[in-house]
């Protein structure tokens, strides 16, 4: 009987325990950052027991390439700030030169190296069961410190999981670069310890249709709806048309007409594409402002970044160049939004209209600049990603 009790007991000490954890994720500004903050990053993989479920290639000799970038902007780097305060989780790093077996892909798809700003949640094989925190969406941003050190890193992996850290529950993997910018040993894949993590303020699709809305400090376990990075946007958007075709639709005035039945996500990536369609094409144009700013001229990079913010799908403060969306979100062709990219040059189908430069199909592809065009161009030489859930 007195055992019995004792289970229980501890049964509930546990449950007790994990609920604190939870309460610190909200499932109302899962997609913002704030202005300036770090790219997306990786994978990651526990020490001993479990390995990130994405982690698949070689590490090689280019693997400390990254390891030493210090600018801001998803993908560009670590962005350190002053230690945050939060709950205390256990965590593990993965990666690197020590653990050649983790590999330097994401379960994202995206290259670790290349963003080290990464970190992986646990308890799972799948995005949808690794829920060590709640199951937090793809690209969830969190403040994580260490010691004096802290940085906003993005969820862009998943792992298996395993023992508790110190006592504490374990929910994190730290890409090994993440983990050395905060000032943690490199220990070959093996150092375990824990750290602080809280979710830094939002900013996100609101801003860019002016329906920025004040969210609770606290945060809560996001439902199973919160995970499709649709629900990101906002669940209204405001001046974008909206049609009963089954597709999106090109208007007389250059702009889309978003299918009703289309995710709030996709109908804020068109309406954003209203906003800046026609603006003059630049090389370089767009780059080094916050995405929630329109800019004078774009170029393909600056555009396609432009729209995925306003459908809730970028951090406000992301930029980078064409050949860095070949590794965003998953490989191949998605249901509502399609990247086309390279070193050269990226395009996007969204419900079925293309978003381009210019009219690279010919006759019949609606104006000659930045903007909306119904005709379906060659795709040789490009890769095709799709963001999760779309």
């Amino acid at each position: 009987m007195i055992g019995g009790v004792a289970l229980v007991l501890a049964a509930g000490l546990l449950a007790a325990v994990f609920a604190v954890i939870t309460s610190v994720f909200s499932s109302r500004d899962e997609c913002g950052q704030p202005a300036g903050a770090s790219q997306p990053a990786g994978a990651s993989q526990p020490a001993g027991a479990s390995q990130s479920a994405g982690a698949s290639q070689s590490a090689g000799a280019s693997q400390s390439a990254a390891a030493s970038q210090s600018a801001a902007g998803p993908g560009g780097g670590i962005v350190l700030g002053p230690p945050g305060t939060a709950q205390q989780v256990g965590a593990t790093e993965y990666g690197g030169p020590g653990d050649p077996s983790s590999g330097v892909i994401g379960a994202s798809g995206a290259n670790l190296l290349d963003l080290p700003d990464s970190y992986a949640e646990l308890g799972g094989r799948t995005f949808q069961t690794a829920t060590a925190m709640g199951g937090l969406p793809y690209l969830t941003p969190l403040r994580i410190s260490w010691g004096t050190r802290s940085a906003i890193a993005y969820k862009r992996d998943i792992g298996f999981g395993g023992d508790p850290v110190d006592g504490l529950p374990r929910v994190l993997d730290l890409w090994w670069q993440l983990a050395g910018q905060l000032g943690i040993p490199y220990q070959g894949g093996l150092w375990s310890g824990p750290v602080e993590v809280e979710r830094p303020p939002a900013a996100g699709a609101g801003d860019v249709l002016g329906q920025a809305t004040a969210a609770p400090a606290t945060l809560t376990v996001p439902d199973t709806a919160s995970q499709d990075p649709g629900v990101c946007a906002p669940t209204a958007v405001e001046g974008v048309p909206v049609t009963g075709a089954g597709n999106a639709q090109l208007l007389s005035n250059g702009f889309a007409a978003a299918p009703s039945a289309a995710p709030p996500a996709v109908k804020g990536i068109l309406a954003a594409g209203n906003q800046i369609t026609g603006r003059p094409y630049l090389v370089g144009g767009g780059h080094g402002l916050p995405l929630s700013d329109i800019s004078p001229a774009y170029d393909c990079s600056s555009s396609v970044e432009h729209l995925l913010y306003g459908g809730g799908l970028l951090p406000v403060g992301y930029d980078a160049p064409s050949g860095s969306l070949e590794s965003f979100g998953l490989p191949g062709p998605g249901r509502w939004v399609t990247l086309y990219a390279n070193a050269d040059h990226v395009f996007m189908y969204v419900a079925g209209l293309r978003w381009d430069t210019h009219d690279a199909a010919g006759a019949g592809d609606g104006s000659a600049g930045i903007g909306w065009h119904p005709l379906i161009r060659s795709a040789a030489g490009f890769v095709a990603r799709h963001p999760v859930g779309l």
